[in-house]
């Protein structure tokens, strides 16, 4: 059975402001930060840390990583409780951390970083081209930095993370700048690590990125965790479904005659041209689509000699879950911020 590696509960975290006053030029107050955080990073899983710019997800990620310390709150790694204030060494080398956006450049190679890197932990240096070949860098491993792709460069700060085989990775916005043939690859590096037993939290904000890959998300908004679980499942539990869009090349009459010829309640629509497309989206029924639906819509218009050249569900956004989840309206989510009281420190 699979076991928490590392569990938060009820942590809380705020940054300190300086506020300086006359007769207290040192005064601080609180600034934003994360309230009431409890998760499980479980071995063998991959969670995705999901939010909004802002939300919170970096300074989750090193709370966890020990780089910062808790306000308030119980940390326990393996089983065993530890301090806020003094986390044994054991319990750094459980972690690796990728943070965002590492530039690597220059005329050093992917084989001199982490060279570099295994003498400041006194680690023995044989294996440092198997160890690079893991994350996709085998052939690159004496290449300069400046020549290296962006996704090679995602690949050489996972590696680096890897230092000292965590148990434990935390990978802050891993996908930034990778194309969708990068993406495919790292990912398919994450499932195998995860294979291996490590507990895998990966930050991000696009959605479509993670779904593939992760066994659960983290739902942050505003410093706190407004939803946990698989994604599929949250979906149903807020009646979040996927629209169904037709496209055609020429425009459409008599829409509601012909979409009246299947067995539909309360089919809404809205239509819109842009030069040669004529658009149709189909808003999802509150229980989702079936199979046998989406057909029957389908072959309304093709009884009808209308052949869309494009029948998609359109992807739900990051921004309409957390609509769901929080009740704020779509495009005010993104703008609310929590009101913070001048508690001085």
């Amino acid at each position: 059975m699979a076991k928490a590696l590392l569990e938060f509960n009820a942590v809380d975290f705020h940054h300190k402001i300086p506020s300086p006053k006359v007769f207290n030029p040192l005064n601080k107050i609180h600034g934003l930060g994360i309230e009431n955080i409890s998760l499980s990073l479980i071995s063998g899983n991959i969670i995705g840390l999901v939010g909004p710019n802002g939300a919170g997800k970096t300074t989750l990620m090193k709370l966890l990583a020990g780089l910062l310390i808790p306000d308030d709150g119980e940390i326990i790694f393996n089983g065993e409780k530890i301090e806020n204030t003094n986390r044994p060494n054991w319990s750094k080398k459980m972690i690796g951390m990728m943070p965002e956006n590492i530039h690597w450049y220059g005329t050093s190679t992917p084989f001199k970083v982490i060279e570099r890197l295994f003498t400041i932990r006194n680690m023995k240096n044989n294996n440092i081209e198997k160890f690079l070949d893991f994350v996709g860098l085998g052939v690159k491993v004496h290449d300069s930095l400046d020549s290296l792709s962006q996704g090679m460069h995602q690949r050489l700060s996972l590696a680096c993370a890897l230092i000292g085989s965590p148990d434990i990775l935390l990978l802050d916005e891993p996908m930034n700048g990778l194309d969708p043939v990068a993406r495919e690859a790292f990912a398919g590096v994450l499932k195998n690590l995860a294979k291996q037993g490590k507990a895998i939290l990966i930050s991000s904000h696009q959605l479509a990125e993670l779904e593939r890959m992760v066994d659960s998300v983290i739902l942050m908004h505003n410093g706190e965790i407004i939803e946990t679980g698989n994604l599929e499942n949250i979906r149903k539990k807020y009646g979040i479904h996927n629209d169904l869009i037709l496209k055609f090349p020429e425009k459409i009459n008599d829409l509601d005659e012909i979409l009246s010829k299947g067995d539909f309640e309360n089919l809404n629509y809205k239509v819109s041209e842009i030069e040669d497309n004529f658009t149709i989206k189909i808003n999802s029924p509150k229980g989702g689509w079936d199979t046998k639906t989406k057909q029957e819509i389908l072959e309304c218009f093709i009884s009808n000699n209308m052949i869309p050249y494009d029948f998609t569900s359109q992807k739900i956004e990051l921004v309409e879950i957390l609509s769901a989840v929080t009740g704020l309206d779509v495009d005010k989510v993104g703008m609310s911020l929590r009101e913070k009281g001048d508690n001085n420190e």
